[in-house]
């Protein structure tokens, strides 16, 4: 029995390690993903930042053209004040020039706004391309690094998994049955130590005949409270190191 305790222990510590890859194998798409979010929400402040310059040109463009517009409208007005002969037409024709020069003289001031606020974010822009290339850059290594981490953790998984069948398979069947049920149970302590007179699982006392069929080694004792099963704290010692 002692053998078959032995098995139970190491798988147990397989078992542990086991979880811990399974933990890292599912934190590496996780990680990843934060990684992907940020150069996403990188790429999506950049096109904010192109869509407003262009929206600047394209304002500028505009007031520059109905400035262009109104030109020739003043022109006209012009004209017509100086050939005009009636007065009132005159006053009129003056006075709607002077309006136009006003709304020209506020779309040259807003179009000169416009243009440096186009120089502004065109820095912006540039300082963004710069921060792209270098977030794109640690997103390509670190999808790199993800895929070889996977591919390494997964072969470990699989040489674990290997092992571990072969630890139960030479466990006799019941111990086998029971040990894997508890396993599901209590994941990494199915299997504890007697320490002093209490199961190292749960602390419960146990009578001085079980800890006597303990110390034997002879048929699986287990702890009457958690249902554990029992070791000795020398046999546990001996074989519990972590699997690395």
């Amino acid at each position: 029995m002692e053998a078959n305790l032995a098995h139970l222990i190491r798988a147990q510590q397989v078992d542990k390690r086991l979880a811990t890859l399974a933990r890292r194998l599912e934190s590496l798409p996780v990680e990843l993903g934060e990684r992907e979010s940020t150069m996403a929400a990188l790429e999506a402040e950049a096109e904010e930042l192109e869509s407003e310059k262009k929206a600047c040109f394209v304002r500028s463009t505009k007031l520059e053209n109905e400035c262009g517009t109104r030109e020739e409208r003043i022109d006209k007005l012009e004209k017509t004040a100086v050939e005009a002969r009636d007065p009132s037409a005159v006053q009129i024709a003056q006075h709607e020039a002077a309006t136009h020069r006003q709304e020209n003289s506020d779309a040259q001031e807003e179009a000169l706004e416009l243009l440096e606020r186009a120089d502004g974010l065109t820095v912006k822009r540039e300082a963004m391309n710069s921060r792209l290339d270098e977030a794109k850059e640690s997103l390509d290594a670190m999808r790199a690094s993800v895929g070889a981490d996977t591919a390494d953790l997964q072969a470990e998984v699989d040489a674990l998994n290997t092992e571990r069948e072969g630890l139960v398979a030479e466990v006799n069947s019941t111990v086998r049955g029971v040990f894997q049920i508890l396993a599901e149970k209590h994941p990494g302590k199915a299997v504890v130590p007697l320490k002093g007179d209490s199961c190292g699982g749960c602390g419960t006392n146990l009578t001085a005949n079980d800890r006597v069929r303990v110390q034997g080694a002879k048929s699986m004792i287990r702890c009457p409270s958690c249902t554990r099963i029992l070791v000795t704290q020398d046999l546990w010692s001996k074989l519990s190191e972590p699997v690395q």
